[in-house]
């Protein structure tokens, strides 16, 4: 199937899923159109309008890895490669398996790379996650929710059936199948821990616009401290005024406008 084959699919599965949920046929109907218009302009290569579109829908209430994936084409495919990079790793949140995104979100920071070495001379951009976020990154947070209290439950149905078995050899195998089972419980528990983020500070966030000022206060009037480059990975600490709180991948800390970043859990 083609690419444009993909999309309108996609954009008729998010519209009918859309429509079994809106509260008002007329409701249903706009963003229908809304979906139609984004279409027809990534047909025609207007991709900021497409983009445009899209992002209305996800106003809307729409999460759906498709839009994002859509989404994600049209911003890289106008030029804002920062947006794009959020897109894709949004899709991912929602599918982590879908070797496309991966693809496209692995071109997009190249891009980046390459227009930056260009600049600079040389430059270095994230290409992959931490070792620790790479390993749960083709696990949903359900999923992993799912086999931590599987496990718990298969753990404690050992503890509980030892006290009913009087045979030695069946005592034996409900003392592996309860160290297996809690090894498990532990390594499921870790995994859900990183995916939710909870080794790190914040929320992850990633930067839209390149040369974005970090000042030491949420004021544009406050001094700047540093420069973020567009689509790297940052942790969103806190927002106060139309700014946010940021630490970039590069370890480097301060405000930034709202519109300049981006968290991947919107």
């Amino acid at each position: 199937m083609n690419r444009r084959a993909k999309l309108c699919s996609r954009i008729l599965a998010a519209c009918f899923c859309l429509s079994c949920f809106a509260a008002r046929p007329a409701a249903a109907e706009s963003l229908a159109d809304i979906f139609r218009s984004g279409n027809e302009a990534f047909f025609r290569k207007d991709f900021k309008t497409a983009s445009h579109s899209y992002q209305r829908l996800i106003d809307a209430g729409i999460r759906d890895a498709d839009v994002y994936m859509n989404l994600g084409i049209a911003e890289a495919q106008a030029g804002a490669l920062g947006r794009a990079v959020l897109a894709f790793e949004r899709c991912l949140t929602l599918r982590p398996d879908d070797a496309e995104a991966e693809a496209a979100l692995a071109l997009a920071r190249a891009t980046l790379g390459k227009h930056r070495a260009d600049r600079q001379g040389e430059a270095m951009v994230e290409t992959k996650p931490p070792l620790a976020e790479a390993l749960v990154r083709g696990y949903r947070e359900n999923t992993l929710a799912w086999l931590l209290l599987g496990f718990d439950v298969l753990l404690f149905a050992c503890i509980f059936a030892r006290r009913f078995t009087r045979s030695e050899h069946a005592l034996t195998g409900l003392a592996i199948a309860a160290a297996v089972a809690g090894l498990s419980c532990a390594i499921s528990g870790a995994a859900l821990f990183v995916k939710r983020g909870g080794h790190r500070e914040g929320q992850a966030a990633i930067i839209l616009r390149d040369g974005a000022e970090l000042h030491e206060a949420p004021d544009p009037r406050a001094s700047i401290r540093g420069y973020a480059h567009e689509g790297a990975s940052a942790r969103a600490l806190e927002r106060d005024s139309g700014f946010v709180r940021v630490r970039t991948g590069a370890g480097a800390q301060g405000w930034i406008a709202s519109d300049d970043v981006g968290t991947i859990a919107d």
